[in-house]
């Protein structure tokens, strides 16, 4: 089973499997920002020769981390779900056009 069509383009069903991992990929890269960022400018405002009040920043810039995380990936799986329920009820219409 050919991934690539004679065209150059990828099936429908590889290329819809291929948006599902770029999509987690990115959910990854995104959550692990969101929590690192934050936490390590808080270590770094922790220190001694800064405002040496560890650990309040750091725990400062984890909750910010997990705040921002927690709602960047509630509005991806927001998009995702709406663009999949797009995507099927346009194949529903293709088909039901088809017949």
């Amino acid at each position: 089973m050919p991934v690539i069509k004679k065209d150059g383009e990828l099936k429908p069903e590889k290329r819809q499997l291929l948006r599902g991992f770029w999509f987690l990929f990115n959910v990854g890269w995104y959550v692990a920002l969101s929590l690192v960022l934050p936490t390590a400018l808080g270590l770094w405002l922790d220190a001694p020769e800064r405002l040496n009040s560890r650990p309040l920043c750091t725990l400062i810039g984890l909750v910010i981390g997990t705040s921002a995380a927690g709602y960047g990936l509630y509005r991806m799986l927001r998009q995702f779900i709406n663009e999949q329920k797009n995507m099927d009820a346009k194949k529903e219409l293709d088909k039901g056009a088809g017949q």
